[in-house]
């Protein structure tokens, strides 16, 4: 890898983000005395070994977090996460008996806990629970990945793992759980999941891209052709998370926005300004000649004589898919890919 490469994909930062820190609350009294109300005692007695490992999975989830490993916290935040789901009915019933005593949980933003509009309180509200959760996990796969030693190639595969896993639980907290969160915090809005969504598969794309770069022969015409698509995907990923932190209105959030950590802000600005130049420059350099261009004839002949019309067929869109070096991308994103062609869109973070 040139030294240009070197200086562009400076993977020795990366961003993680904060787990959102929450008020104790005890779940198992109220729950087991629910249960014996409504149902039985002998109900309350089926459900008590449930209710207890609900109750120490958050207990240990706040208390216990300082002694834990981040291997140890993911473990625990989604044990806690399905103890939730299971028992989710029963908070349904809790909201609708005037009689029964109230569980209010309190989360504070990720970001910024103590701006004024920092803490979400709610009674008997498992949606934001599950949604904080949901965040948490997340956020504890970026810290996993951060962590990783990414000056090996099996580092980097560890984070390119965990960031990708991280950038599933925002896509699920944008998608469906965020929207049902009333009065949420900034970070437990649609928008900032969404945000965070893009972020996080850019920053496993670039890792991947520099260990492409480490093995490639940079005379090889294919694999040049190869990276440039690879650095039209990482720099799509970028744009797209930029894209949606623009779309942040109002002067009072943006500064919420911008307050948790102005390097945030630097941070993207330069992998903007290294990789639009470069992928501008790498397609104009990176046309496949037709000698190195994928031998489609002999994915054909290659089939024994016997083989029937269909078979050639399979193997045909088999070997235009495997000579393809363009991701595929969302129908969103590949506008965003349309979008930084241009010469005359330039992108610019408010």
């Amino acid at each position: 890898m040139s030294n240009h490469d070197r200086k562009l994909l400076n993977t020795e930062t990366v961003l993680s983000i904060p787990l959102k820190k929450t008020n104790p609350v005890e779940l198992y009294l109220p729950l087991r005395k629910l249960v014996a109300s409504a149902y039985s005692e002998s109900d309350a007695e089926k459900v008590e070994s449930v209710l207890e490992t609900l109750n120490k999975c958050r207990r240990d989830m706040v208390e216990r977090r300082g002694d834990l490993s981040l291997p140890m916290q993911r473990d625990c935040l989604i044990h806690y996460f399905k103890c939730l789901c299971m028992v989710e009915p029963l908070f349904t019933s809790l909201s609708a008996d005037a009689d029964a005593d109230s569980i209010i949980f309190v989360w504070y933003d990720a970001f910024n806990p103590e701006h004024k509009d920092g803490v979400s309180s709610q009674r008997n509200a498992i949606q934001l629970e599950k949604a904080a959760v949901l965040f948490n996990i997340g956020a504890i796969h970026s810290q996993i990945a951060a962590s990783c030693d990414r000056t090996t190639a099996l580092g980097r595969h560890l984070a390119m793992d965990a960031f990708r896993v991280a950038a599933n639980f925002f896509d699920i907290l944008w998608k469906d759980f965020a929207k049902d969160v009333v009065s949420a915090t900034l970070d437990l809005t649609p928008l900032f999941a969404q945000f965070l969504h893009y972020l996080f598969p850019a920053q496993a794309s670039e890792l991947e891209l520099q260990q492409q770069l480490n093995n490639n022969d940079a005379s090889n015409a294919f694999q040049k052709h190869e990276c440039a698509g690879e650095f039209v995907s990482v720099y799509g990923l970028y744009l797209s998370a930029c894209l949606v932190i623009s779309k942040v209105s109002g002067a009072a959030v943006r500064k919420h926005v911008y307050s948790f950590d102005r390097t945030w802000v630097t941070h993207l600005r330069q992998k903007m300004k290294f990789f639009q130049p470069e992928v501008r420059q790498r397609r104009k350099s990176s046309f496949l000649p037709e000698s190195e261009g994928p031998d489609v004839y002999s994915w054909v002949t290659s089939c024994a004589p016997d083989h029937d019309a269909e078979c050639v067929t399979e193997i045909l869109v088999r070997g235009f898919c495997r000579g393809s070096m363009m991701p595929v991308l969302p129908k969103n994103e590949q506008i965003c890919i349309d979008l930084i062609l241009s010469e005359y869109n330039p992108f610019k973070l408010m």
